[in-house]
């Protein structure tokens, strides 16, 4: 029974034994000792080195990888695969199958979730393993693991990790701000047990927030003359002059970058959606002094601020909250704040 992942990736969670066998290095699946003449597995091996105690080895944990093969927009279940080794108290159990994202997390790959979905792991014994990013996810959360757990996230090269645009905002339809863009969301969300540098980062690809929803235009108000006659005196016809009133709607803020992107406002005439790439394009009016809509934000970005009176744009989302817990092996391209 070997472990999950390659050795790259056990190399930098440590936790398990290298042993030298036929002139070569490799790691040990388990390490059995032999007492009162019976073999029996071992949970941790400590080593004294420099006058003091460290351990190398850790096999009370459950050791897992994920790989998530399948664009997931958070709009519906999308499979991953796992592999799953338990060999807390002595268990040698293994689970490898294909999981898939659910309700209770938005549709978003959450670890916990899916640890508990794809094996028996109870939520308080540690964990070592790593996440693989191969396809593009609209976030990935690494949160409520127990204190001791240690996790890599590898976004494999040309992949993404892209958090939602926020809609656009709406034209306003009276002579006043129209309505204001939603912010984007954010793509990489972390939390541990207090210990920074639990979860490691490999980025060959791209992490991003959803960029921030346009604002909506504000409305305008047309003015029109009208010449009639009404009685003024006796027997007699005057000329007047009317003055009737109409509004017009503002241009619809754009939608933000994202996957998904954000939703395009409606307005005279609408925003454009947000896209994968970037931002969508505000509706472009003039009408009776009604106002465009604001261009919704690229990746991290805020929606466009523009003079004159519009909905407030929306703010870009985070590419990572939760930087703290995070130690970076490989940057890669990242769009948005690094907050937390």
């Amino acid at each position: 029974m070997s472990l999950p992942y390659n050795t790259q990736i056990a190399d930098l969670l440590e936790g398990t034994v290298k042993v030298k066998s036929g002139g070569s290095w490799r790691y040990a699946d388990r390490v059995w000792v032999k007492k009162n003449n019976a073999w029996g597995t071992v949970e941790e091996i400590h080593v004294k080195s420099g006058g003091a105690w460290r351990q190398v080895g850790e096999y009370n944990k459950y050791h897992f990888k994920f790989d998530l093969t399948q664009n997931n927009n958070g709009t519906g279940n999308r499979n991953y695969n796992y592999h799953i080794l338990n060999w807390n108290s002595g268990s040698n159990d293994d689970y490898t199958g294909t999981g898939s994202t659910n309700s209770n997390t938005g549709y978003v790959f959450e670890l916990t979730n899916a640890l508990v979905y794809s094996s028996p792991w109870n939520s308080t014994t540690p964990v070592l393993g790593v996440v693989y990013v191969s396809s593009t996810q609209r976030q990935v959360r690494i949160d409520g693991l127990p204190s001791g757990s240690r996790v890599i996230v590898y976004v494999n090269g040309g992949r993404r990790i892209i958090g939602k645009g926020g809609n656009g905002g709406n034209g306003s339809q009276s002579h006043s701000a129209g309505g204001n863009g939603g912010n984007g969301q954010t793509a990489l969300y972390v939390r541990g047990d207090g210990s920074a540098g639990n979860t490691k980062l490999i980025n060959n690809g791209q992490i991003g927030g959803g960029g921030g929803g346009g604002g909506g235009g504000r409305g305008g108000q047309c003015t029109y003359q009208n010449t009639g006659q009404k009685s003024c005196m006796k027997g007699s016809q005057c000329p007047v002059t009317y003055q009737n009133f109409s509004q017009t709607q503002g241009g619809g803020g754009g939608g933000g970058a994202g996957y998904p992107g954000g939703q395009r406002g409606t307005g005279q005439p609408n925003g454009q959606n947000g896209s994968q790439s970037t931002g969508g394009s505000g509706g472009f009016t003039n009408s009776c002094g009604a106002q465009r809509g604001r261009r919704g934000g690229n990746f991290g970005q805020n929606g466009q601020t523009l003079s004159g009176t519009a909905g407030s744009s929306g703010n870009g989302g985070n590419a990572i909250d939760g930087i703290s817990y995070i130690t970076k092996i490989t940057s890669g391209t990242i769009n948005g704040g690094e907050v937390n």
